[in-house]
């Protein structure tokens, strides 16, 4: 008989039991399925390769700042840092440094502007890719010069979506920021780096980027070691490893510091560009896989238990096939047969479940999900999904066959007893399965258990400021040529101010303000502080704090206390005192109190002019969390944009009643103060809290909901076992109810039995749970990783649901009539 036949009668075989076959499939299906889709996912974002020429080669540049508590973080590279690696490496055959820039795309009438990602690019930033453009061609070294020409290079989704996909766009001519640009190509499709969710957020990268521009150094620029604001990526030569390179540059880092700052402790960092994208969720990611491979096993084990009661009601059937000649290897094939066309039903299920799954998964990560581009069922997935599929049956096919009991197969034939009976081996074997079933489950639950208590301790994290009734929305005004706030100070500053005093008039409206970084939105500025009347400390070593320009009536706008002195008024312009505001934990370390830090001089070194003024400390607000409700109060400070302007701000709206009711106001004081001036990301204050728990949500909400599928898994589980060993066992159980045992007694016999599997269970459930819980660790805030209560109140819930499945079996029990069932014998 050949494959195809045994498969065939497989299929026969399990049409004519649909009850068994729907079960093992259902099961089967949603553990392949929940899998799949998981592995999609860390597929997508971890392990496959990135969209660019020999992605292995390319990795990001960062300048590793060790402190003095000897952590480590990975910086920006400024301009002169950049000009100097790229000159001197010799592990690197192409470097590039980009820096985010927003542009406004005027429509076709120029009536009207879009706000679009861009960035300032090295022109080697393609060649370090290895991306050539679709149509035209990139911008040259020879056009990124001071003076030269204005162009620029779209992708393709831009080049469809506003200029309809006309295939003579190059060469023309585009509005940018109220300037003339010539469009020299259109990239490939999907080609968007970079893409901000791969990148740290203090850098502002939009999601997808729409428009490379030249990044151009003047003299000046080559010489600036202070201004840390680009990103830097590199091609590795082919004989270079990434420990060599960061070799290298630190060593090129030490060199250069020992003549200027002998005391500062700075480094290069390289990690690779898929290192890179996927640093930010990695750990999350594999938790999740864990917790899904989990269920997987679960699932297995379930349908485990099912072949096992199904071989054993199938010896006179087998025995049957011995009589006519079937050796043990032949009936040995037909069962590995028949679990390899079950194990591929239930996978092929399981596919169809992933790709729902896998939709439902990145929806609840909107946007932040780092490559979400490249996830997608691919060849890597499908194998994977085939490896699951070869293992599963083939396993349950040698278990199958492990499990007939090959020497009373003749004897079966011969007495014509086709009981169900069980061995010693195989009843231990099923139980030790629940109990491995209870186990992992627990282990699940006590991992869901912990993320949800994080996720409820960081909602109860004070923000330091008010989320009701509070609009946010980004303002930008055109700029296209060079970054000169200098220059252009005087008129950012106007036209920000004039629009903010037009909202805060519209009705309404309570307050507004606008600042440099919203509070929450993963980006932040830092800078040094040099506290007037001190000696100034060696370089690097100084107070340091994360830095806000403020417009408006910003600290009432967005609810953040004044604890001592004032906020900004109008007396804080151009030409009056310089100013600044801190908030509590600068003024608790540099001066002890609120109180004692007003009207307190400090020097800054991050304005945008060389050895500025000092500013006077006029008021002491209350500490924001700027990047995440998790992170640690650091020193925070605040300047007006009279005194130092940005260009760009986002405006915090505080109304009375629906904040959405401010958008109308807000568009119309943008356009009639500057036409070109563009808005975005318009939301509320408790969005933008929601938003920056999106990542905590997401993993909370997948694995508590791989947790229920567990527990329920478990427990229909441990429910079919103990009806198997009630069904087996129906005759014992009559003689014991003849000979007088009550039913109460038969009761107490089978809870017993099932608690006492379900005790295993739990017991080397919290003993799993507690060896895995230092790779939880970093994923959770104000609760401990051994905490009592949740490993109680976990192991409590999985005993409740056991006793439910362990409660119908031995009320069945209780029923057995003893005569009908010593009369069956």
């Amino acid at each position: 008989m050949s494959v195809t036949q045994d498969a065939s009668y497989a299929v026969r075989s399990l049409k004519r039991n649909p009850a068994f076959a729907a079960a093992a499939i259902a099961t089967l299906g949603l553990g392949v399925g929940a899998t799949l889709a998981v592995f999609t996912v860390v597929n997508g974002v971890l392990l496959r390769p990135l969209p660019y020429k020999d992605p292995s080669r390319i990795a990001m540049i960062w300048i590793s700042n060790t402190s003095a508590q000897g952590g480590t973080s990975d910086l920006p590279l400024s301009s002169g840092f950049f000009a100097d690696i790229e000159r001197e490496s010799k592990q690197f055959e192409a470097m590039a440094a980009f820096r985010f820039w927003p542009y406004a795309l005027a429509s076709a009438g120029g009536t009207d502007s879009e706000r679009v990602a861009g960035a300032r690019v090295s022109p080697a930033l393609f060649d370090v890719l290895g991306v050539r453009p679709m149509m035209g061609q990139v911008f040259t070294e020879a056009q990124a010069v001071p003076g030269g020409p204005n162009v620029a290079t779209i992708s393709y989704e831009l080049w469809r979506r506003r200029f309809g996909g006309e295939p003579s766009i190059v060469g023309k001519q585009v509005e940018l920021s109220g300037q003339s640009f010539t469009i020299t190509g259109v990239m490939p499709p999907g080609f968007a780096f970079p893409r901000g969710a791969e990148l740290p957020p203090a850098l502002q990268f939009a999601l997808r980027t729409d428009v490379w521009t030249p990044l151009i150094f003047d003299s000046e620029d080559l010489r600036n070691y202070s201004t840390q604001n680009l990103s830097a990526v590199g091609r590795l030569a082919p004989s270079a490893s990434r420990p060599a390179a960061e070799a290298e540059l630190s060593s090129m880092m030490r060199a250069f510091l020992a003549q200027v700052a002998p005391n500062l402790k700075l480094g290069y960092h390289v990690v690779s560009l898929v290192d890179q994208a996927g640093r930010p969720v990695k750990r999350g990611l594999l938790i999740l896989l864990g917790a899904v491979v989990c269920v997987l096993l679960i699932a297995g084990a379930n349908v485990f238990s099912l072949l096992l009661a199904r071989v054993t009601n199938r010896q006179r059937e087998l025995a049957v096939r011995a009589a006519l000649g079937a050796g043990p290897g032949r009936i040995a094939r037909q069962l590995v047969t028949e679990n390899l066309v079950l194990a591929v039903a239930g996978t092929a299920v399981g596919v169809l479940i992933s790709v729902w799954a896998t939709k439902v998964m990145l929806a609840l990560v909107p946007g932040s999900m780092p490559r979400a581009d490249d996830i997608r069922l691919d060849g890597r997935v499908l194998a994977f999904g085939a490896f699951v599929t070869l293992l599963g049956g083939v396993a349950f096919g040698i278990a199958a066959t492990v499990s007939v009991r090959w020497p009373r197969l003749a004897r079966t034939l011969q007495t014509g007893d086709a009981r169900s009976t069980d061995t010693v081996s195989h009843r231990y074997g099923r139980r030790l399965l629940v109990a491995s079933e209870v186990a992992l489950s627990l282990m699940v639950l006590i991992a869901a258990i912990l993320l949800s208590r994080t996720f409820v301790e960081l909602q109860r994290v004070r923000p330091g400021f008010d989320t009701e009734s509070v609009l946010t929305a980004g303002v930008g005004l055109p700029l296209a040529g060079p970054f000169n706030p200098i220059g252009e100070d005087p008129k950012w500053a106007m036209k920000l101010n004039a629009i903010v005093a037009q909202v805060g008039s519209a009705p309404n409206v309570i307050a507004a303000g606008a600042v440099s970084s919203l509070p929450l939105d993963g980006s932040f500025e830092a800078g040094g502080i040099r506290i007037v009347g001190r000696p100034d400390p060696p370089p690097g070593e100084g107070p340091h704090a994360q830095y806000n320009v403020v417009a408006g009536n910003y600290f009432a706008a967005a609810g953040i206390a004044v604890l001592a002195g004032r906020a900004f008024d109008t007396s804080d312009d151009e030409a009056g005192r310089r100013g600044i505001i801190v908030n509590q934990t600068f003024a608790r370390e540099q001066f002890g109190s609120a109180a004692a830090a007003v009207a307190q001089e400090v020097r800054t070194t991050f304005e945008f002019t060389r050895n500025p003024p000092p500013r006077t400390i006029v008021g002491v607000v209350d500490d924001v969390k700027q990047t995440a409700l998790d992170e640690e109060t650091v020193a925070q400070v605040y300047v007006p944009e009279s005194q130092m302007a940005y260009p760009g701000l986002t405006f915090v709206v505080r109304t009375h009643g629906d904040a959405r009711g401010a958008v109308s106001a807000i568009k119309q004081a943008v356009h009639s103060v500057d036409p070109g001036a563009t808005l975005n990301d318009i939301r509320t204050m408790e969005d933008v809290v929601a938003q920056s728990l999106a990542r905590q949500r997401f993993t909370m909400t997948l694995i508590g909901s791989f947790a229920a599928l567990a527990l329920v898994l478990a427990s229909v589980g441990l429910y079919g076992v103990l009806a198997l060993i009630v069904g087996q066992r129906r005759r014992e159980i009559g003689v014991r109810l003849a000979l007088g045992a009550t039913r109460a007694h038969v009761v107490r016999m089978i809870l017993g039995e099932g608690a006492r599997v379900v005790a295993l269970g739990l017991i080397a459930g919290i003993g799993g749970a507690l060896a895995v819980m230092r790779v939880l660790g970093a994923l959770l805030y104000g609760v401990s990783t051994t905490d009592p209560l949740t490993f109680a109140g976990a192991s409590a819930l999985v005993a409740a649901v056991a006793l439910v499945a362990i409660y119908v079996p031995a009320m069945r029990a209780a029923r057995v009539d003893p005569k009908s069932a010593l009369a069956a014998d």
